[in-house]
């Protein structure tokens, strides 16, 4: 494990040919007559290694006299005098390529501790994805179990964008268990105010900011509140925030009719959260209850949530949904037209019209495909083929057959399947109607 600093390097400002020093003050300890901040950073929190991101105008040479200096190296002027003479030139001339400073040198010499990585202006749109390519390549330095400084003080404004860039990276695409320790900000502007004092801030509150607004974009289009949890103050919040993604990612229809209510019961908990939270999840958790709160039929919950799968591109969750949620609303419409008890396998007696749905809906196939449904009855011909359709699909995804070989245009069928399912289970009696006129499976259906 090591302490690892990331920081800017910019031109610096010279007072009587020498660059200027700071004194600075972190967590109220004061470090004085400092050319970089980086020199406190590195004392105060016992930085093992500094990695110094700057463009061609950076001042490398002064740097390079730095460390010699902390080091006990040899201070060679040849090589300064080389990296002066191409930061010279870089403040006439921006356009010199970042191969025109050799810093290899500088980074076999101080190797272990300190590393330089010479990037580009950023004056436009090549430039600053080549940066990108420079500045992620710290994934190859970064180890598990490092703590990472991130400091913003010095370089252009862009490169605190570029500090916060690293930050994201480090946190959601390298996979390594890497800690963000501190952002820090030296505030230059304020040390004539300040008694000459350059006050040190801990910027860490906009990662966590950031982290919040990430969180509830998760919790909000995909239902996951994972990234909220050890956020969220309140313990039976989070809690019921748990369970309820839990649920949502199961697919446990059940449960999470159960944990809507659960949420509404604690919306004042909710809505008494402090900090971010309390601007973001409340609204949510509303969307949520006002969505699904309500409905009391399973099936149309169903329906409803398959909707909601497919807006956010979950399909395989809207399939099973849609398929499942047909099933359950011609059963309930079956149950009003039969209330035969039978005796189940294990002994136990209840009313259960689940298998007659699925007989009534293979009947129904067999109808259609010999066309001896008529022509004006469309919407049962409609139920039998996105039936039939959504259930060659659920076994698909469910048993990982691999034969279906259309994802494109079933993610297309889907968003038709969803509208009109959802108008079909609004319809009370349908079913039943439709069975007492057309004698589907007549008296069949009370022996099934």
């Amino acid at each position: 494990m090591a302490k690892i600093l990331i920081a800017g390097i910019g031109g610096g400002q010279k007072q009587n040919g020498t660059y200027r020093k700071a004194n600075y003050e972190i967590e109220g300890k004061k470090y004085e007559g400092r050319t970089f901040i980086t020199s406190a950073l590195e004392e105060h929190y016992g930085i093992d290694k500094t990695i110094y991101i700057g463009t061609t105008g950076s001042m490398w040479d002064n740097l390079y006299e730095h460390y010699c200096n902390k080091y006990g190296i040899e201070y060679k002027e040849e090589y300064a005098f080389q990296l002066l003479e191409v930061i010279e030139k870089s403040k006439e001339d921006y356009t010199i390529g970042i191969d025109q400073l050799d810093l290899s040198y500088f980074n076999e010499i101080f190797k272990g501790h300190v590393e330089g990585r010479v990037t580009q202006y950023g004056i436009n749109e090549g430039q600053i994805f080549e940066n990108f390519n420079i500045i992620m390549d710290l994934n190859s330095i970064l180890e598990d179990g490092d703590e990472v400084y991130l400091d913003i003080t010095h370089s252009f404004r862009s490169n605190a964008m570029w500090m916060f860039l690293v930050m994201n990276y480090i946190n959601d695409v390298v996979d390594k268990d890497i800690t963000i320790k501190g952002i820090t900000y030296g505030m230059l502007e304020i040390s004539g105010a300040n008694g000459g004092i350059v006050p040190v801030i801990d910027l860490n509150a906009f990662y966590k900011l950031l982290k919040w607004i990430k969180g509830a974009n998760d919790f909000k289009n995909y239902g996951n509140s994972y990234m909220l949890l050890d956020i969220v103050g309140d313990e039976e919040v989070q809690k019921k925030l748990k369970t309820f993604s839990d649920a949502m990612n199961m697919n446990y229809i059940g449960t999470l009719k159960q944990n809507i209510q659960s949420l509404k019961r604690i919306q004042d908990r909710v809505e008494a959260l402090e900090g971010p939270g309390k601007i973001l999840i409340p609204e949510i958790v509303k969307n949520f209850i006002k969505e699904f709160g309500d409905i009391k039929k399973e099936y149309i919950f169903q329906a409803k949530l398959a909707k909601w799968h497919l807006k956010h591109k979950r399909y395989a969750l809207a399939y099973f949904n849609i398929n499942e949620g047909l099933k359950g609303y011609i059963e309930d419409e079956l149950t009003s037209i039969i209330d035969v008890e039978y005796k189940e396998a294990d002994g136990s007696r209840e009313k259960n019209h689940y298998p007659r749905a699925k007989y009534f809906l293979g009947i129904l196939k067999n109808k259609k495909e010999s066309n001896t449904i008529k022509k004006d009855n469309i919407e049962l011909k409609e139920i039998s083929n996105i039936f039939e359709h959504t259930r060659e699909i659920r076994n698909d995804i469910a048993h990982s057959l691999g034969i279906k070989q259309t994802a494109i245009n079933d993610a297309i069928s889907l968003d038709e399947y969803c509208d009109k399912v959802l108008k079909i289970v609004a319809k009370k009696n349908f079913i039943k109607d439709s069975e007492l006129k057309l004698g589907i499976i007549g008296k069949e259906i009370i022996y099934v």
